[in-house]
């Protein structure tokens, strides 16, 4: 064989080897994205079920059920308090609503990354405090009920601190994140039928619902428990406000006493600087 042969016949065995390594090479990185969506996919399919929902600081409901009293509960209301998830498979990434110190309304996203354990996924929330630390989204089971957890790490990856939430229903009104905080304070305070006793000893039979609607008085169809302390004159007491929002509305003082929740007028006018005060009892309502 000449030595044109010999060269003509390496650069084709030259040639093959980088078609061959390209091959490969390209099948690699084929293998890989399909690993990689194989992943993600998995992880939709395990998370979102899960993480779906509206979800409030397990921390303030249970001071909620002590105390009967948001005023007194209202200590537990800092950072994250409150999550909104509604997500779908075909989501790239988790959005979530979150309500911070029950007074202002956010969002973070939540990525289809894991954790650091099989039961957390990466987020974008920064720690404005320590700009190397890091927040993960994840769950955690216990008493036959899963919570929802927001882990707090240092650049170690170690833990900081961390919040629970409990599930309280699977959807929020009119998309306001603060209203699954008030619906677990009207379900743990008032939610029930009562016998109503006015200052006049009239009695009559009225219906609280959870979501806010109420039966049995007859100039008032909607009540608002006071929860958010922040921004205005400071509170001295619990209150409640029929028909929010209507040229009807009337707030009364309020204090729950076992199985009897007190009404109260009140004093004073907080436009012209009078700080309100409690005054005397309009109704009682005895649970039935």
């Amino acid at each position: 064989m000449s030595s044109l042969e010999q060269l003509v016949k390496y650069l084709k065995m030259k040639q093959l080897s980088y078609l061959l390594l390209a091959l490969f090479i390209l099948t690699s990185c084929s293998n890989n994205k399909v690993s990689t969506s194989n992943q993600v996919d998995n992880l939709k399919q395990h998370f979102i079920p899960i993480l779906n929902g509206v979800w409030v600081l397990t921390d303030y409901i249970e001071e909620i059920e002590k105390t009967q009293s948001p005023l007194k509960a209202s200590d537990k209301l800092n950072g994250i308090v409150a999550m909104d998830i509604d997500e779908n498979m075909q989501s790239d990434t988790i959005f979530v609503g979150i309500s911070i110190n029950n007074h202002e309304g956010y969002n973070f996203t939540t990525y289809f990354v894991q954790g650091q354990n099989s039961t957390s996924l990466k987020t974008n929330i920064p720690d404005y405090d320590e700009e190397s630390n890091y927040f993960e989204l994840g769950y955690e089971t216990g008493n036959n009920q899963t919570f929802l957890v927001l882990y707090h790490y240092n650049k170690n990856n170690q833990l900081i601190d961390k919040k629970e939430f409990t599930k309280v229903s699977d959807k929020v009104q009119n998309s306001d994140v603060s209203r699954g905080l008030q619906y677990i304070v009207n379900k743990k305070l008032f939610s029930g039928n009562y016998l109503s006793i006015d200052s006049k000893n009239s009695t009559g039979k009225v219906k609280f619902n959870s979501d806010g609607s109420l039966t049995g008085f007859p100039d008032f169809k909607t009540y608002y428990v006071i929860t958010d302390f922040l921004g205005g004159p400071v509170a001295t007491f619990d209150e409640i406000i029929f028909n929010l929002y209507e040229e009807n509305s009337k707030g009364f003082a309020f204090k729950i006493d076992g199985d009897t929740t007190f009404l109260y007028s009140t004093t004073g006018d907080e436009d012209k600087g009078e700080p309100l005060q409690i005054d005397k009892v309009q109704y009682r309502l005895a649970r039935q």
